[in-house]
């Protein structure tokens, strides 16, 4: 198993988990706003605009006048709470009711940036008629993330977060088994060596640096390295490296011609052929 593969599924799995989590976090948000608003349209429709007399608008009209911005009264009503339909809002929400004049763009701003809000509503009864302004509302609930949390399906992030740990945890485990096992393959003579890391699909010379060879390359490095004695036959290697080809002689010969150099300047090893029935990786004498 290479390391950026065990790598890759560990971050496919906490990103899922991640963005599946938040998907149903903000999903249950959307809930909670939906249902302020079924249940502040319900109460209007029945007897919502009682809250609006001339009392409530005066001491509207007078907040505004006192202040540089359109202010918000909250209203806590039995009414609006028995109609929500998420038991854990009722001892949570309220609604936010300001006046503005009639015709006028303004807008209202909310201080209940710290909550989650329906959309906000403007009604006309007739008392505000009568003074020249419009009336709005919007509900609102103080959920913490906590509580917006609960109300959300986590089951699958939390399933795909367990596994990512459980696949770190035995990536990492059978990491350090391979190398403790001795996975790495070596050649080593005094100062000469040629080390392959099986782990990181990745051949090193005696001081450490990096050696590249092409896909096919590489394969017979591999098999070299494991082979008794570092001897492989032609017949070995043309049945291995070409299995479906009947004669691989002349691609065999320009694959070995052009691996010696790169042996031989990088490592200090030679490819040594035994009268074209054999090769082997030996050291440079």
């Amino acid at each position: 198993m290479k390391a950026h593969f065990s790598i890759l599924v560990f971050a496919l799995l906490a990103l899922s988990a991640l963005a599946t989590g938040t998907g149903n976090y903000m999903d249950a948000r959307a809930r909670i706003a939906s249902d302020l608003n079924n249940a502040l349209l319900n109460t209007l429709a029945e007897n919502g605009r009682s809250w609006v007399n001339n009392d409530t608008i005066r001491v509207c009209k007078q907040l505004n006048a006192v202040s540089s911005e359109v202010a918000a009264m909250l209203v806590r009503d039995r009414r609006f709470t028995e109609r929500l339909s998420i038991p854990e809002l009722r001892g949570k929400s309220y609604i936010s009711l300001a006046v503005l004049p009639q015709g006028s763009g303004q807008e209202v701003a909310w201080c209940d940036s710290m909550t989650i809000s329906g959309d906000t509503i403007i009604i006309y009864p007739q008392t505000a008629r009568s003074e020249g302004v419009k009336v709005a509302l919007r509900a609102n609930a103080d959920c913490s993330f906590a509580t917006v949390l609960s109300l959300s399906d986590q089951s699958l992030p939390v399933t795909l977060w367990f596994v990512a740990m459980l696949w770190g945890v035995f990536s990492m485990r059978y990491m350090r088994k391979r190398e403790a096992d001795g996975v790495a393959v070596a050649c080593v003579r005094e100062n000469v060596a040629l080390h392959y890391d099986e782990s990181m699909d990745t051949f090193y010379n005696s001081s450490g640096e990096e050696v590249r060879f092409t896909p096919m390359q590489a394969e017979l490095m591999r098999m070299f390295l494991n082979a008794e004695g570092h001897r492989l036959s032609k017949d070995e290697i043309c049945s291995t490296l070409w299995p479906g080809k009947d004669d691989a002689s002349e691609t065999l010969y320009t694959l070995i011609r052009r691996l010696k150099p790169v042996i031989e300047q990088r490592t200090g090893m030679r490819i040594e052929s035994e009268r074209g029935r054999a090769y082997k990786l030996a050291y440079k004498d």
